[in-house]
């Protein structure tokens, strides 16, 4: 609580005349040159940095300030000054530091259903900052260049903060691109002229020193460390050391790469819930990694926004402020990617209008709430979740806190954001769409952009070697009476759930494929556990800080990775059954822990026949992770309109794909 109420209300760029959408960062550099300029000029302005315009008057607005909102320090934030706000944390309360998992501290909602839509005044926040400098900067240089009229200001009044699509096309080829990791870029300058100055996108240097709760995250075992009280400023891939050179770029792209298909995949299960779901149930799967209505028994999984979310946060931070969540929003990247999560939101809320959180779910013919049940530095353990209820620490032009209700959607019939994102497959998310049949065909070309199209490659694969794969006939309940199932044709992933604090940091699944004859060894997807450190009194509090608490996610398993195994098993000859097959595909697989550095955790062998880990080298129960599966589902198409999404129907599950066991790899494995 302070002794001063003040409030800095988010109401992004009100007042510059419109709704402009926010560009790729890519393009924002290439075709918007003025843009652009404004945008880097004023990014460094709010970082503070010595060389940047001293233009910065609200503190509240400065980089620092909103990075901390994230998670440490856990300070109230300079633009919501409180002074009866009963569930701020403290560092000296023993109700908040003494349960186990302590209570968090920072603001961030994470694992809950109001990720998304938490996460969006966020972002609108630093756009506020940034587009109010760029508007100062731009009054300054039109006024004493006359000549330069009408085009600062105009920019600055389209500027809307950019984002990168790191699950784009081209990511997989060329990783991120040079604006996002060089320390250095030209922009436009006055009369034409280019420049040459620092990149505020490429690292941030903390104003006034590193805050003073911010601690090492060692690894004893293999001596890795995070030197996160001693860095001066933020690292990718950082070296472990106390001052290293710079980030190892080299190594974040590297990685990047390899997981960017994974990501492809990942994006384009989120648009294939069907159109006939569960409003709140549908939401909670999306929304979050913790699914909140899952109940044991249920395996049905498309992953999550979150769980996608996740995963990238750790190949962007590797051993630096990205992989854990109380320090990734000091990261420059951090809002890059947050934006372009926003976008996807956007996005699956324009195809799927209907679904939403609710006040709650239906299980068995009783209610539940939603609940954030870790706490954040405004909310106390298992505090209710609701429509209406408060997004801490983010207040509107009238004062009140944003609501989740009032951060959905972007069109004109919404809650004033002012801002939108280019089209995107025929979507334009600031205008409404006017029929479930606009949504529904928008939603297949999605799918297809993100690389799920299983109409086209059903017509790929070998039927030959698919014949014996098993699909429901019209008639089953399961098949929508206007749908017909494509024959001999299934589509495959692996349903993970993982402990959220075996490790007490952040760490990840990772499916790999063994390679066959027709096939390399490859990494099929992760799974990440983007968890922040737990210092507790007592170690032998970890099994306790492990209930209730699971992580979940589907891996998609690329359907010519399945022709492969089948063709290298066999190829569909007569007399292999589906039994036979599912074994063959578990049998190629390898899965991993692995920490936020890539270092291995524990490993295991997949199928039936491996030989069982021994008691002695066996992971400890508390990281073991609680199921890895291999599920399936049949694919159904609309019998006379071809453009609508396919139906997945018929989901199986076909059991645990590791059954030797987890072999302890690491001492914290043990």
């Amino acid at each position: 609580m302070s002794s001063v109420e003040y409030h800095y209300p988010v109401i992004g760029r009100k007042g510059t005349g419109g709704i402009f959408d926010r560009l790729p960062i890519q393009t924002l550099e290439k075709d918007h040159p003025y843009q652009f300029a404004l945008f880097i000029l004023a990014f460094n302005a709010i970082q503070q940095r010595p060389d940047a315009p001293q233009v910065v008057e609200e503190p509240a607005a400065t980089f620092m300030e909103i990075a901390s909102i994230h998670g440490k320090p856990y300070v109230e934030w300079a633009g919501d000054r409180n002074k009866d706000i009963s569930a701020d944390y403290s560092a000296n309360d023993k109700k908040d530091t003494n349960p186990v998992p302590s209570r968090f501290g920072g603001y961030c909602n994470h694992g809950a259903v109001v990720f998304p839509t938490w996460h969006r005044p966020y972002v609108m926040l630093i756009e506020q900052s940034i587009g109010n400098i760029a508007e100062k900067l731009a009054q300054d240089i039109e006024a004493n260049n006359p000549h330069e009229n009408g085009v600062w200001i105009k920019a600055a009044k389209e500027l809307r903060f950019p984002y990168w699509d790191w699950a784009g096309k081209d990511v997989p080829e060329n990783g991120l691109p040079p604006v996002l990791y060089e320390e250095k870029v030209e922009i436009m300058a006055i009369g034409g002229k280019k420049q040459i100055v620092h990149n505020p996108l490429s690292y941030f240097s903390y104003v006034g020193g590193v805050p003073s709760d911010f601690s090492d995250e060692k690894d004893d075992s293999t001596g890795q460390v995070a030197y996160f009280s001693k860095w001066q400023r933020t690292y990718r891939y950082a070296s472990s050391t106390p001052d290293p050179e710079g980030s190892r770029t080299d190594l974040l792209q590297k990685t990047f790469k390899a997981g960017a298909n994974d990501l492809r995949r990942r994006v384009a299960q989120l648009f294939t819930f069907n159109d006939d779901e569960n409003s709140a149930i549908a939401w909670d799967d999306f929304s979050n990694h913790t699914a909140e209505s899952k109940r044991d028994i249920d395996f049905i999984n498309r992953g999550s926004l979150e769980g996608v979310h996740d995963t990238v946060h750790i190949l962007l931070g590797g051993n630096g402020q990205m992989a854990y969540p109380d320090y990734a929003g000091f990261d420059p990247i951090f809002f890059l990617h947050h934006s372009n999560v926003d976008r996807l939101f956007a996005l699956w809320e324009w195809c799927y209008t209907e679904y939403w959180m609710g006040s709650g779910y239906e299980q068995d013919g009783e209610q539940y709430p939603w609940t954030q049940a870790r706490g954040t530095y405004a909310q106390v353990y298992n505090e209710q979740l609701l429509p209406d209820g408060a997004l801490q620490p983010f207040r509107t032009g009238q004062r009140d806190y944003w609501t989740s209700s009032q951060a959905r959607f972007l069109h004109k019939q919404s809650y004033p954001k002012y801002y939108s994102f280019p089209e995107f497959e025929g979507i334009k998310v600031d205008q409404a769409a006017v029929s479930s049949q606009e949504r529904a065909s928008a939603r297949k070309r999605v799918q297809a952009y993100y690389d799920f199209d299983p109409q086209t490659k059903a017509k790929q694969v070998t039927s030959q070697a698919w014949k014996h794969l098993p699909v429901p006939n019209k008639e089953d309940p399961a098949v929508p009476s206007d749908h017909t199932v494509i024959p001999h044709y299934r589509t495959f992933g692996v349903y993970v759930k993982l402990p959220e604090h075996a490790y007490n940091r952040s760490y990840s699944f990772q499916l790999h494929h063994k390679g066959n004859a027709h096939s390399s060894p490859q990494l099929v997807g992760t799974i990440t556990v983007f968890a922040r450190p737990d210092h507790s009194p007592c170690k032998a509090c970890a099994v306790r800080r492990e209930a209730g608490s699971i992580v979940r996610g589907l891996i998609p398993i690329p359907p010519e990775l399945i022709e492969s195994i089948i063709r290298s098993n066999g190829g569909g000859e007569s007399g292999v059954s589906f039994d036979q097959t599912l074994a063959h595909i578990k049998g190629e697989f390898v899965g991993r822990l692995v920490d936020a550095t890539g270092s291995e955790l524990a490993g295991a062998e997949g199928g039936l026949e491996v030989t069982q880990i021994p008691q002695h080298r066996a992971a400890a129960r508390r990281v073991t992770p609680v199921e890895i599966s291999l599920v399936s589902a049949a694919v159904a198409e609309h019998v006379e309109d071809k453009n609508r999404p396919v139906y997945l129907c018929d989901w199986q599950h076909h059991n645990s794909i590791f059954n030797g066991g987890w072999l302890a790899t690491h001492k914290d494995s043990e």
